[in-house]
This record gives structure tokens, C-alpha cells and sequence, in this order.
């Protein structure tokens, strides 16, 4: 059975990984990035992927703090159509934070 290394050093880039280490989620989030707010719908047409393929992926997206829901999921939506966001700070932060384990960006940047 192989083996996955879990180097220590490197535990706190997990949430960075797992939100752009799928070219699916690094797709929506450049899609989202370029044309703003977007139904599921409108981001699967857009990125010519599954809309089951678009909800999974911008769930996680939602779960790691990448994207928000406008309605968001605490709210009674009533069949209105949930627009997804894009939290630009936090690609900002994350990206930087890739950046500085890669050494590529300093702490400072």
C-alpha cells in the first residue's frame, strides 16, 4: 500500500491545496474572479462542466471560505436562485501563503 507523505511543515497549506490543487475549483474561481457573482448553472455552461460537477465544486469552494452564497444557506431561499461570490481576500491570502512555502513570495508581500 503506498505510503502519502504528511510533511509537518507544511499541515497549514492543506486549506490552500485543497482549494487550488483541482483545475475544476481553480476554473471557478478565475470564472468568478472575471465575471462576477454566478448561479451553479451559469458557472457549469460557462466552464462546459456538469451542473452536479458545478455544485460539488463550488460547495467546497463555499466550505474552505473561497466563495459565498447570496441568498446564504442559513436563510430561507424559497426557490430563489443562489448566486456564489468570489471571497477575493481570501484567494489573496491563501495565494500569497502558497506563494511564501513555494519561496517565492516573501512573508512581508
Amino acid at each position: 500500500m503506498p505510503r502519502y507523505a504528511h510533511p509537518k511543515t507544511t499541515a497549514h497549506l492543506e486549506p490552500v491545496i485543497n482549494a487550488f490543487g483541482n483545475l475544476t475549483r481553480v476554473a471557478i474561481i478565475g470564472f468568478l474572479a472575471q465575471n462576477g457573482p454566478a448561479t451553479r448553472g451559469e458557472v457549469a455552461a460557462a466552464l462546459n462542466i456538469g451542473v452536479a460537477t458545478a455544485k460539488h465544486n463550488l460547495q467546497l469552494l463555499t466550505d474552505e471560505g473561497i466563495t459565498t452564497q447570496d441568498p446564504p444557506a442559513t436563510e430561507e431561499r424559497n426557490g430563489m436562485r443562489v448566486q456564489y461570490l468570489l471571497a477575493r481576500d481570501e484567494v489573496q491570502r491563501r495565494y500569497r501563503r502558497l506563494g511564501e512555502a513555494l519561496g517565492v513570495v516573501s512573508g512581508g508581500e
